[in-house]
């Protein structure tokens, strides 16, 4: 229903306007003159329901508990009605696609039919994506009829680049370096963020990450004294600079620099010696002379995971296990695939991730009430003082409330998940800038802030792609 446009304002997508009532109890749309779906038949409002209401029933995919009912008017009108306000509804409407009530079966994703400005003309999975230009498109004709994208390891789309064959080819960090004839290195900044996520509970415990259960807990990264060492001792800067040779910029929290980013979470890192206090103070010393500190007989050394497909993870994970050590911590390194991840990630350090132009990921993250349900609140991170600013953020009728709430969630003088003395349930280092070989001549158009997902972000402006003159 909604969009973002370069400067991150939320506006009408399949919206061609939209209101919210004074107690943001109430969101009414207008569909767009002339929107069809591929197939040439009206996108309606009925469509809108119809899409809303089988996620609902779902209750998987998103959240959409607070939703009361919905009410189409007419073939164009539709009407959310709330049980609450949610300040957030903006991210459920910016990114869960419209379906056709007529046309939505068990073989839809075969032969899928969409209002965008393509159309799927081949998908083999695992393998490329072709897309063909919707004729019944609505808005902004775009210059290319066909797209093809290649779904290719890092390695493989250097070498697709380097060979000529690609006309976009993402790339990490440590490849930026590279040159291809033709081809010219854009940088994009974004909101993506790379950080670890660490167990709060101690061990032995169980819980569940897409409805299977699994271990829960590590005795290290339970003891708050550890989270905040490494949260001051980490050198941000430096891990910026050599993981990703310098395409980005620390990260303290997963929102920095957007307007529910609270700036007291900022604070002077890599000391080393005041986190070496904190252990210190907390019970942890080097009795044994080996570098390593101990507390009641166990060691300051846990796993960290982290994808073994995904480089800039797997530089991530070797670079702040060497700082790790300096301040008496150990760290063991573990690729592994994301089943995997997702199976021993309560119970282990995990290299995470996350960024999203809205935010509620702040509540998915960090509230208890996201314990258990999908993969949300990986530390199993439990605050009651933050809970109740995150759910006064979540049900705020105006951005304003609610960015206040989202900052004293962060940090509000005396508690909360971020900032020097905060809980650190995940700590933050670094916000990356999404880095892609672009064809000599290709002009991307006018890209926003990129999101988490370098695979997906630079889509936004899709339409605006074109060959320079």
């Amino acid at each position: 229903m909604l969009t973002i446009d370069k400067d991150v304002n939320f506006v009408g997508d399949l919206a061609s306007k939209y209101s919210v009532s004074d107690d943001a109890m109430s969101w009414s749309f207008t569909i767009r003159d002339g929107a069809r779906w591929s197939n040439g038949e009206p996108v309606t409002a009925q469509d809108v329901v119809f899409t809303y209401e089988t996620l609902k029933k779902d209750g998987t995919r998103f959240d959409l508990t607070f939703v009361d009912r919905i009410v189409a008017a007419g073939e164009t009108q539709v009407t959310f009605h709330l049980k609450t306000p949610r300040s957030t509804f903006v991210s459920q409407l910016s990114e869960i696609p419209i379906l056709p009530a007529k046309h939505y079966d068990t073989n839809y994703s075969r032969n899928p039919i969409g209002s965008g400005p393509y159309t799927v003309a081949d998908y083999q999975q695992g393998q490329q994506l072709i897309l063909k230009a919707n004729p019944h498109w609505y808005g902004q004709r775009p210059q290319f009829t066909k797209l093809t994208f290649l779904f290719l390891g890092e390695d493989a789309a250097l070498a697709a680049a380097r060979a000529g064959s690609v006309d976009i080819a993402y790339v990490p960090p440590t490849f930026a370096d590279q040159r291809i004839a033709g081809m010219t290195l854009q940088s994009f900044e974004s909101i993506d963020s790379r950080g670890l996520s660490l167990p709060t509970l101690p061990a032995g415990n169980r819980g569940k990450i897409q409805g299977n259960d699994v271990s829960v807990g590590n005795d290290v990264t339970a003891d708050p004294a550890i989270r905040k060492a490494l949260n001051i001792g980490f050198d941000r800067e430096e891990i910026t600079k050599i993981v990703l040779q310098g395409h980005g910029r620390p990260a303290y929290t997963l929102v920095d620099s957007l307007p529910w980013f609270n700036e007291e979470a900022v604070f002077e890192d890599g000391r080393a010696e005041d986190a070496k206090r904190i252990l210190a103070e907390a019970g942890w010393r080097d009795s044994d002379g080996d570098g390593i500190v101990e507390k009641d007989g166990r060691k300051a050394q846990f796993t960290l995971m982290y994808p073994s497909d995904d480089k800039l993870r797997s530089d991530l994970a070797l670079v702040v296990a060497e700082q790790a050590r300096t301040l008496g911590i150990e760290i063991t390194t573990k690729g592994s695939t994301w089943d995997g991840i997702y199976l021993d990630g309560k119970a282990n350090a995990v290299t995470w991730g996350g960024g999203r132009h809205h935010a509620h990921q702040l509540h998915s993250m960090y509230s208890s009430k996201g314990i258990d349900t999908g993969y949300n609140n990986m530390p199993q991170y439990s605050n009651s003082t933050v809970d109740a600013h995150l759910d006064r953020a979540l049900s705020a009728a105006t951005q304003d409330e609610a960015n206040k709430h989202w900052k004293r969630a962060q940090w509000d003088g005396e508690t909360g998940f971020a900032g020097e003395a905060g809980d650190a349930p995940i700590i933050w280092l670094v916000r990356i800038d999404h880095l892609y070989f672009v064809r000599d001549g290709l002009s991307l158009g006018d890209q926003p802030i990129h999101g988490h997902g370098h695979e997906w972000a630079l889509f936004n402006s899709l339409v605006q792609w074109h060959w320079k003159d």
